[in-house]
C-alpha cells in the first residue's frame, strides 16, 4: 500500500502515478468532493471483485462509477435528452444518479440490479484523472462495509493498513470535511431522492419547477 502526498508541488506527479496504477489494474484510494473513495476500472472483473473483497462488501450489492462526462454516462446507461438537461444542471457535482444500465461493464458490478449509479464529481483531480482515461471508474468509499466512510489518512489506515486486501495507491490530502453524495434514482419519468446528502428534497423541487 503506496501512499503519496498530493499537494501543489506534487500534483502532476501523483496524478500520473495515479493513472499508471489505474491502467494496470490497480486499485486507488483517492480524495474526492465527499469522501475519500476507492477507485479502480469498471470495465475490468478482477478489479471490481478486488473492491469488493477490499470492503468486505457484499457481493449482491452494486458499485457506482465515475464517468469523464455526460456523453460517458449516455454509453453505459439509458438517459433520455431531458434527463440530461438535468445532469447539465447538477454535474459536476456530489449527486448519485441510479439508471437502468445498458449492460456494456461486467455483470459483477452491477450485483442483482438492473440499474447502475453514476456520478461526475467536483474534484480537479479526479476530473483530470477521468480525461486521461478510456475507461469509467468503478467507486465506493473508503472503508469496511457497514463502517463510516474515511475523512482522513488515520481512518484509512484503521481500515486497511493490516487488511488482507490493500488498496496499490493511497493518495493523502489531509482531512475532507464532505459527506456523502445525495442519491436520486432517476429510472422513471421523476427524480427520486434514495439518499439525502448535500442536495434536499427541496432543492431538488426547486431546480426541477425552474426548467
Amino acid at each position: 500500500m503506496r501512499i503519496v502526498r498530493l499537494n501543489k508541488a506534487s500534483y502532476g506527479k501523483v496524478l500520473s502515478v495515479a493513472q499508471r496504477t489505474l491502467c494496470w489494474g490497480g486499485t486507488v484510494v483517492a480524495p474526492t468532493d465527499t469522501v475519500y473513495g476507492i477507485l479502480g476500472d469498471a470495465t475490468k472483473t478482477e478489479v471490481i471483485k478486488k473492491i469488493f473483497a477490499m470492503k468486505g462488501r457484499p457481493k449482491q450489492k452494486a458499485l457506482p462509477i465515475f464517468v469523464k462526462d455526460i456523453a460517458a454516462a449516455r454509453k453505459y446507461a439509458y438517459i433520455s435528452d431531458a434527463k440530461t438537461k438535468f445532469l447539465e444542471r447538477i454535474w459536476p457535482g456530489p449527486i448519485t444518479v441510479v439508471f437502468n444500465h445498458k449492460e456494456k461493464l461486467p455483470k459483477v458490478l452491477a450485483g442483482k440490479e438492473d440499474t447502475i449509479a453514476i456520478r461526475i464529481p467536483k474534484h480537479p483531480l479526479i476530473l483530470e484523472l477521468s480525461a486521461r482515461l478510456d475507461f469509467p471508474l468503478v467507486q465506493t468509499s473508503a472503508n469496511i462495509s457497514n463502517k463510516s466512510p474515511a475523512k482522513d489518512m488515520k481512518e484509512i489506515k484503521s481500515y486497511f493498513s493490516k487488511a488482507r486486501v490493500k488498496p496499490n495507491l493511497v493518495i493523502s490530502s489531509g482531512k475532507i470535511t464532505g459527506q456523502s453524495s445525495t442519491v436520486i434514482d432517476y429510472t422513471g419519468k421523476e427524480p427520486i431522492i434514495l439518499r439525502t446528502g448535500p442536495m434536499s428534497r427541496t432543492e431538488l423541487d426547486r431546480m426541477l419547477s425552474s426548467f
